[in-house]
């Protein structure tokens, strides 16, 4: 099985705004990908849904001054991540249409193994 981590990304602000009714249908869509993959083979071993990026903390490259806010300064962010374990890229990326649907981007990337790190 490889490692794959599924990134969700979007108007960071929009989810946390909407109403709740709406927050609840995404919600119900982000359970029905957890279902599907593991009908599918497919399984889901971190996440987590992440808090507005207002909230984020940095520290940029070569320095150590901590400041406040993302450090990419654009309006689309990292909302939230799966981390999935899957023998199959084309099945998992179909299942990752379901979270599309939520209005967000998703982007998925294999992660490096430890085998692939240099000794």
């Amino acid at each position: 099985m490889t490692e794959y981590v599924v990134l969700l990304m979007g108007d960071a602000e929009r989810w946390w705004d909407m109403p709740d009714e709406e927050r609840r249908a995404g919600y119900a869509l982000h359970d029905a990908f957890s279902v599907q993959l593991e009908e599918r083979g497919h399984r889901i071993v971190g996440g987590a849904e992440l808090r507005r990026a207002s909230e984020a903390r940095t520290i940029a490259p070569d320095t150590d001054v901590v400041t406040e806010g993302p450090w990419a300064e654009t309006r689309e962010q990292v909302g939230g991540f799966y981390i999935v374990e899957s023998g199959d890229l084309d099945d998992l990326l179909d299942c990752c249409k379901l979270l599309a649907a939520t209005g967000d981007a998703v982007e998925v990337r294999q992660c490096v193994s430890p085998e692939e790190r240099p000794s």
